[in-house]
């Protein structure tokens, strides 16, 4: 592609940004977040669980393993829900350091809002893999030992469950902005996404040239996935920063750019229509989703993301290899991980974020009583 097309490729896209402008993005002054919860976000997040959810019982599942039967309806495009998460994640990580005391009340919360399921998970996951699952998903139990660092994949790991590996991307995206946020630096954070940029065109060029490029270093950065949380984080300032709009739309172009420059054409698609869906919402359009229903998803999202791939593949195998269709099979899967994903939210993940929140409160305040007294 020539420089030339790019810059008027950028040109259009500004272009059509704006005209978000004109169209009522002047009112994100009255939409600026209140609380600490933002109710969409937690149902888009439910809504691309399950769109995810849907791909891996369907689609994905046909072709690693292959249904007995005549396969389900296909979800091909629900794999890319993974990508919705990301710009979630970017949006919500950067308005949780902006309402940051300190570096450990980051890594409090983001600890007692991941671990705890995901130690759940893995036990939950291997004991329904270890009694009716494949013999291909019996990993050895070093290999599941090692799973609970949630960063197995770059220790040389396998994954007990195949849709981990986005937790190791949310985890380096974390360590990232805790880095910026430590160094006092999220004030310039149109900087550091420019630079996420560079990075992730230069890699992209690399692998389309064959030029070998650092395994590792390409995981630390997330250079893949960097561009989708930087959108996230720029719908956050056109969220709360209204007056100060046009770089954060041009710079939304600039991430559209590199993606459609560094990926394949269908992460292009993906992201042009993951920002439509920011734009709607930042427009006040998908109120809709605040619906309890929406909400309650959202709300057990995280667990139904842990617990649905490994599980509901186990309990596809086990109920076509006794006679049941292959849509019966994932319909029973998916309403039986979604029962135990509300365990697991109620009983585990909730309780256990509140007891680790509460007590590092707790350990907080007498300290700061010691320090004056």
């Amino acid at each position: 592609m020539s420089l030339l097309r790019i810059s008027r490729l950028h040109r259009r896209m500004i272009r059509a940004l704006r005209l978000c402008q004109a169209y009522g993005i002047s009112r994100l002054q009255t939409l600026a977040p209140s609380g600490s919860r933002v109710v969409e976000l937690d149902a888009l997040r439910g809504l691309a669980a399950l769109a995810v959810v849907a791909f891996h019982y369907t689609t994905h599942y046909g072709n690693e393993v292959g249904h007995v039967g005549p396969p389900p309806l296909s979800f091909g495009f629900g794999n890319y829900g993974v990508n919705l998460f990301f710009l979630i994640s970017g949006f919500v990580i950067f308005m949780t350091l902006e309402r940051t005391r300190s570096a450990l009340d980051f890594v409090v919360s983001r600890f007692s809002r991941l671990f705890p399921a995901y130690w759940a998970a893995i036990l939950f996951s291997a004991a329904v893999v270890y009694t009716i699952g494949m013999p291909s998903q019996r990993l050895p139990w070093e290999e599941v030992a090692l799973d609970f660092t949630m960063i197995q994949e770059i220790l040389g790991g396998e994954h007990l469950d195949g849709s981990y590996w986005t937790l190791q991307v949310e985890l380096f995206f974390y360590a990232q902005m805790l880095f910026w946020f430590m160094l006092g630096q999220l004030h310039r954070i149109r900087w550091i996404i420019g630079a996420w940029l560079v990075i992730a065109v230069a890699h992209g060029f690399a692998e389309q040239h064959h030029t070998p490029v650092s395994y590792t270093l390409s995981e630390l950065l997330i250079v893949r996935h960097i561009p989708y949380f930087a959108i996230g984080i720029l719908f956050y300032r056109l969220r709360t920063r209204p007056d100060a709009r046009l770089p954060d739309i041009a710079l939304i172009g600039a991430c559209l750019l590199a993606i459609m420059f560094a990926y394949k054409p269908v992460y292009a698609v993906v992201a042009v229509v993951c920002t439509a869906i920011f734009a709607l919402f930042a427009l006040g359009y998908l109120r809709g989703l605040r619906w309890a229903p929406f909400a309650f998803l959202g709300t057990i999202s995280y667990a139904l993301y842990l617990l649905h791939q490994s599980i509901g593949f186990s309990l596809i195998w086990h109920l076509e290899h006794r006679g049941v269709s292959s849509g019966l099979a994932a319909l029973t899967a998916a309403i039986v991980v979604t029962a135990l994903a509300v365990v697991l939210t109620f009983l585990v993940e909730r309780p256990a974020m509140r007891w680790i929140r509460r007590t590092w409160k707790a350990h907080r305040e007498r300290a700061a009583q010691r320090a004056a007294s």
